[in-house]
């Protein structure tokens, strides 16, 4: 196991009251698949086919927040 951050992780770290990050730049998707499965996407690689984006693009930390909190 390694310390140093990978390509995807944030270079900030979220405030995890509010779900936001120190680096307010959208770096990430939601995406949702026909089984109603979620996935964390970068915003820069395309979403493969039979994914649809249901939020974003937003901060790293806010689409963590996001998928923590049970849909309404």
């Amino acid at each position: 196991m390694t310390t140093t951050p990978g390509p995807f992780d944030p270079l900030a770290p979220a405030d995890a009251s509010t779900g936001t990050d120190a680096d307010a730049e959208p770096t990430h998707l939601i995406l949702e698949n026909a089984l109603g499965e979620y996935s964390l996407w970068p915003v820069f690689r395309a979403a493969p086919e039979g994914w649809t984006t249901v939020y974003g693009p937003e901060t790293y930390g806010r689409c963590v927040a996001r998928l923590q909190v049970p849909p309404a």
